[in-house]
């Protein structure tokens, strides 16, 4: 096989992992009533994909306090219990998540909307998705291309979408926090809700998977969030652009206040 056959197979597998966050992130900025810059977008997304190394160093860094050798026996140990994967994984990659709204689109002039908060998480969160779909998928399709389909179809219902909504989830309590000042602790609420969720999920997959249950819990965890986000979007697009207090909402909070 000549050299630009080989790119062209390596640039169609992943072009072919990239595809299921791109598609779940095309149906959440279609429900944007005000669609968002496309450069903020495009920042919130690749900062989503960039914060992947902040994960696996948080990751790992959990795992050495926990006393493995490794950082791959230190993974397969956090596997092992609901704490350490709501700790060492789960609570880990919301953060960064969160941090990349953050530090990146949350002082812009363009959130200036509560439900803005979803859709830059969610964003983000995708971003983070499409690595971690490369870092898991990517090598499959180099094994068995029916494999690599199989996992990709499996993360696009899955974990994908368990990264997009747990995101939702804090940007829908980051919302309350940045336009209402006296919900200051939303944020750390709204993380730590995600998380368990998040957790719940990875502990399903990895303890509970081989049983017939755990891919209907599965399911049901991923039906309820879905609709709790549905619920939390349209609640924060009905309120629209924030106004000041004499038309009854309260505006973004000063650069003192931010979270």
């Amino acid at each position: 096989m000549n050299t630009a056959s080989l790119i062209g197979i390596n640039a169609s597998y992943l072009f072919l992992t990239f595809l299921p966050p791109l598609v779940w992130l095309m149906f959440y900025l279609r429900e944007d009533r005000h669609p968002e810059p496309k450069l903020l977008l495009l920042l919130a997304f690749i900062g989503g994909m960039v914060s992947v190394v902040l994960a696996i160093i948080g990751e790992c860094a959990f795992a050495q306090l926990a006393g493995q050798g490794s950082c791959r026996a230190g993974i397969d140990y956090i596997g092992q219990s609901a704490i350490t994967l709501f700790l060492g994984i789960a609570f880990i990659e919301e953060y960064v998540k969160y941090l990349v709204v953050k530090f990146l689109i949350l002082r812009r002039a363009d959130f200036n909307e509560p439900v803005d908060a979803m859709i830059y998480l969610i964003t983000a969160a995708l971003g983070f998705a499409a690595v971690e779909n490369v870092l898991f998928i990517f090598p499959l399709f180099h094994e068995s291309l029916h494999l690599g389909l199989e996992i990709t179809t499996h993360r696009f219902l899955g974990a994908n979408l368990l990264h997009a909504l747990s995101s939702a989830i804090v940007g829908f309590f980051l919302a309350r926090a940045w336009f209402s000042p006296h919900r200051r602790h939303a944020v750390a609420c709204g993380i730590i809700i995600a998380s368990l969720l998040h957790a719940c999920f990875n502990y399903l997959i990895l303890v509970r998977g081989d049983l017939p249950q755990g891919t209907l819990y599965l399911v049901l965890l991923l039906a309820m969030m879905a609709v709790v986000v549905f619920i939390d979007f349209e609640r924060l697009r009905g309120r629209g652009q924030p106004e000041d207090e004499g038309t009854g909402m309260i505006p973004p909070s000063p650069p003192s206040q931010q979270v």
